[in-house]
């Protein structure tokens, strides 16, 4: 380890960071629960965050550039959801593997992956927080993890890492997004907006992985998306969203129902938005052994 001391540190600030970022730290169900509700939102994802292709578009023309692809390169998906990436790399790879704890996301995933003639994915339904490096069988030439909530913490990320032959691509927040009702939606359910202290973002990963000696690079991508959806959808996924941090009660229910339905567009829909900024790290795992 090349600066020991400061990757030590940087996990320390991570874990501060995570502890006092209030959409992570409130959070009452389990890893199991977790599931369930990506099981349940798996069907509309794309309409939302998986609508803009810009983050996976430039992380592919990287590592290319990287010389990363070949005809036998074997990639590894992270929280792989509806497949934005694994279904970039299967067509660059001889082979992906889609790891995600959401049996929901890999029936999507490998529904889409029929449709595009896409015969080279190998999902497995998995916590990444829980599997032993026993259990992986071989390393990879590319390991990509994006936006993906299974990974936060300094153990995780090194699992990720011990895993490549060659290189990594870690995805995730730079600072805050802005959404159209988050704020809104926080005051109701808590009464005041959750304390945000960047518990996701880039700049926790990439001191990690700087202070081990190796050579990240770091980038930014804009990530935005936008959906309208009938009011009781949309009642009933923030219910679903809230529900993780205690029960959603009769009462709490009317009010975001309320707040909802005074707030349909001329359709009569619900609209949302949110713009974001995702950092793009990509490492060689082998510039260790040089």
């Amino acid at each position: 380890m090349k600066f020991e001391q400061y990757s030590n540190f940087a996990n320390q600030q991570w874990q501060l960071a995570m502890s006092e970022s209030e959409h992570f730290s409130l959070e009452k169900c389990t890893d199991e629960e977790k599931a369930l509700v990506w099981d349940k939102i798996a069907e509309t994802y794309d309409i939302a965050m998986g609508s803009d292709p810009r983050r996976v578009d430039f992380a592919m023309e990287r590592l290319e550039k990287l010389g990363a692809f070949g005809p036998d390169t074997v990639a590894l998906d992270i929280g792989s959801g509806t497949g934005a990436y694994t279904l970039a790399l299967a067509k660059k790879c001889k082979v992906v593997y889609a790891i995600d704890s959401s049996s929901g996301m890999h029936k999507v995933l490998m529904e889409k992956a029929e449709k595009l003639g896409i015969h080279n994915i190998i999902p497995i339904t998995y916590d990444w927080k829980t599997i032993w490096e026993q259990n992986i069988q071989c390393k990879f030439d590319i390991v990509i993890s994006s936006l993906n909530t299974g990974i936060n913490n300094c153990e995780t990320l090194l699992k990720m890492n011990s895993v490549s032959r060659g290189f990594c691509c870690y995805v995730t927040p730079h600072g805050t997004a802005e959404h159209s009702a988050r704020r809104d939606f926080q005051r109701i359910v808590f009464g005041r907006e959750l304390k945000s202290a960047g518990g996701n973002d880039i700049i926790h990963p990439f001191n990690i992985i700087y202070g081990l000696g190796y050579q990240p690079e770091l980038t930014y991508a804009p990530c935005e998306w936008s959906k309208e959806e009938p009011p009781a959808l949309a009642l009933e996924a923030v219910c679903r969203e809230y529900g993780r941090y205690g029960p959603i009660g009769d009462e709490l229910k009317s009010r975001l129902r309320e707040y909802i339905y005074s707030h349909l567009n001329e359709n009569g829909m619900f609209f949302q938005s949110q713009k974001s900024v995702v950092g793009i790290m990509i490492w060689d795992t082998r510039d260790l052994s040089q």
